[in-house]
């Protein structure tokens, strides 16, 4: 469009940050692939899409059982990237005592500060989004993120990818490229109706899009995908913003101030506060479960 004194004008954008969980290592590999490999496809991508510097979230236990995937590490952060804290095992906050899974953030601090240097490594990523099954673990988590700087990075954008990492690989053992071919197609169908799923929300919910985070994997599917999947959203209009960024709409204000109550931190949770019934959109997870079995 074409605003006053005929400067061109560009309407508001979808905004979407994106995230990676489970760095170094996420899910089974094809044959004769190595975690180094899925990585560096990964980065190419974001690079080649000029996606911001992204983030990535790191389980470090898996560094001390597989020390060659420190070199994972070593190339995110090569290319420019940025790296949170994913707790130290994975560990799900609903299944353990606030004390193990502070520990647990702690733990895995000495190899984000290694990594990053100077850089701002403050953010958490709870694992299976899992922020505590008790009003009492929930806000005495967030009472030490306060105390110690962190923000939580948010999810309002997810179509479960990483539910096409294990079928792939069953596919490649078994050289079955008609059953990879579905998954290519599956993989882009969902990610395709997963933005629509969160613009109805969005739409519903505040009038407009909010900027977006998405949760991705470090998967060698997710890697395969991921020049398809930004072409998708680029094809979409869709702006790559840096997670900093995304997180200053007020959407997110109880993700970046844990001292604040905690509020509605996914779309879904929104909807569900107004009893507004969810979009509708197809779950693939059994069709998936299935193929290449």
């Amino acid at each position: 469009m074409v605003g006053i004194l005929g400067v061109a004008v560009q309407a508001r954008a979808q905004q979407i940050a994106i995230t990676f969980d489970d760095l170094p290592a996420h899910g089974p590999l094809p044959p004769k692939v190595t975690r180094l490999e899925v990585a560096k496809q990964v980065i190419d991508a974001l690079r080649r899409a000029q996606v911001p510097p992204t983030y990535g979230f790191v389980n470090g236990s898996i560094i001390e059982q597989q020390p060659d995937t420190a070199s994972v590490l070593d190339a995110w952060r090569g290319a420019g990237n940025l790296l949170g804290n994913h707790t130290w095992s994975h560990m799900n906050l609903n299944e353990h005592s606030t004390q193990e899974f502070e520990g647990d953030i702690g733990h895995n601090e000495q190899f984000l500060a290694q990594h990053m240097g100077g850089g701002d490594w403050h953010w958490l990523r709870y694992p299976y989004l899992a922020e505590g099954n008790t009003p009492e673990k929930k806000m005495g988590v967030r009472a030490w993120l306060a105390q110690h700087g962190y923000r939580v990075a948010g999810v309002t954008m997810s179509f479960a990818d990483y539910e096409w990492n294990e079928p792939y690989a069953r596919c490649m053992q078994k050289g079955d490229m008609k059953g990879v071919t579905w998954l290519e197609k599956t993989y882009l169908r969902a990610a395709a109706q997963n933005i629509r799923y969160d613009h109805a929300m969005s739409k519903k919910l505040y009038g407009h899009d909010i900027p977006y985070v998405l949760l991705m994997h470090i998967g060698a599917f997710d890697a395969r995908m991921l020049p398809r999947l930004l072409s998708l959203y680029k094809q979409h209009g869709i702006v790559f913003v840096p997670l900093q960024q995304a997180e200053q709409d007020e959407f997110y204000k109880f993700d970046t101030d844990p001292k604040l109550l905690p509020g509605p931190d996914t779309l879904e949770e929104a909807m569900a506060a107004k009893q507004w019934p969810l979009p509708k959109h197809i779950d693939y997870s059994k069709q998936l479960d299935a193929v290449c079995k």
